[in-house]
């Protein structure tokens, strides 16, 4: 599922001069090979039940502390009661889950995960950053293409340095000939190449539209920005990149830019949690695997005291409460990468006024890897 990348496949790409320079701290990276899906298959075979597809867009209490999980309000609930409500997501889509937990007098019935979960969009100065008490997330725009030939580079991954329009740019076909000998998840017609762009926030604040319902001419001009300025960054002639695929898409809830300050949010007498990087940070993989074994540990203190691997973990986390901060600042527009020298992102302007609107939700896929993304 994973692979460790070679040296020199990952650097930085200045647009002033469209030079590549490798990273060359030594530092172990790793890909996901047939992108983020394979890896959350593999983790999920080792569970001992995984009930998916499944929508779950209310909770309510249940008899002894625990829950009932439906589609939505007042839905037929899914399988027996459940013994505890851990949200491993951001963005409105958890809150509005959280929010359907009501006492029968019409209170919240899990109020510190509501809190937690409370969120606003749009990256920002860190003035305006560190004045906030909720979660602040920000968007990118991401770019999938596909071209009959390749583009000539030999780097397959790369921060790009000096762009107002793109922060990074990965060749996937390359990234998928590290499979060894394992079969193809995706098959490719010979030469052709896969690629993905990643905009920068600014980018994404300045052209966000509803990520569920994307205008086709917004699309369009997305596509066509993020293409001229990737040949731009490569030093490739205006036009050159002709793809015969694209996709394009919006990812709303892409970095948290503000921290709870918890490991996880844990409520042992609501029996309910939330993890994720936006709890402790640096917003990054690392970061949100830590969150989900904190709650993990606690989880198991909670309801198996005697034989939990931590004991205490249910009372020490239970204990903490969140003290909104903003993330680090020396993360990448992708996000932060523990231990890197990677380009920082430009400071962030005021928001321009009157531009875009729209709702934008939580994130369609949060594929991460190397910080952000696995297979982009």
């Amino acid at each position: 599922d994973i692979t460790r990348w070679p040296e020199g496949a990952v650097g930085v790409l200045s647009v002033a001069d469209s030079q590549f320079s490798p990273l060359s701290d030594g530092l172990p990276r790793y890909i996901g090979v047939d992108g983020f899906t394979a890896l959350c298959e593999g983790l999920a075979a080792q569970c001992t039940r995984v009930v998916r597809p499944q929508w779950v867009g209310a909770m309510s209490p249940a008899a002894n502390t625990r829950w009932n999980l439906s589609k939505s309000v007042g839905g037929r609930p899914l399988g027996d009661p459940y013994d505890f409500v851990l949200i491993a997501h951001n963005g409105k889509c958890a809150a509005r889950l959280a929010g359907t937990a009501k006492t029968s007098d019409g209170n919240s019935a899990a109020s510190k995960v509501l809190q937690s979960l409370q969120c606003g969009f749009g990256v920002r100065p860190l003035e305006q950053l560190q004045r906030q008490r909720k979660l602040i997330l920000s968007s990118i725009w991401v770019l999938m293409f596909v071209t009959e030939t390749p583009l000539g580079p030999q780097w397959e991954g790369a921060h790009v340095s000096g762009s107002p329009t793109i922060s990074w740019a990965s060749n996937v076909s390359a990234k998928r000939r590290h499979r060894g000998n394992a079969p193809p998840a995706v098959s490719e017609p010979p030469g052709q190449e896969c690629w993905v762009v990643h905009s920068t926030p600014q980018f994404a604040r300045d052209n966000k539209v509803p990520q569920e319902n994307i205008p086709e001419a917004k699309a369009a001009e997305v596509t066509a920005e993020l293409l001229s300025a990737l040949e731009s960054a490569m030093g490739l002639a205006p036009g050159s990149v002709k793809p015969v695929y694209t996709r394009v898409q919006l990812w709303g809830a892409a970095n948290p830019l503000t921290v709870a300050g918890v490991p996880a949010v844990f409520d042992s007498s609501t029996r309910t949690g939330a993890c994720g990087d936006w709890c402790e940070g640096p917003p990054c993989v690392e970061a949100a695997a830590r969150s989900a074994l904190a709650a993990s540990d606690a989880i198991e203190a909670l309801l198996l005291p005697n034989s939990a691997r931590d004991s205490d973990a249910a009372r020490r986390l239970d204990a903490l409460r969140v003290r909104w901060s903003a993330a680090s600042t020396a993360s990448s527009p992708l996000g932060a990468f523990p231990g890197m020298d990677v380009p920082l992102g430009q400071l962030p302007s005021e928001e321009p006024k009157g531009r875009g609107g729209g709702r934008r939700g939580g994130a369609v896929g949060r594929g991460r890897g190397r910080g952000r993304s696995v297979e982009g």
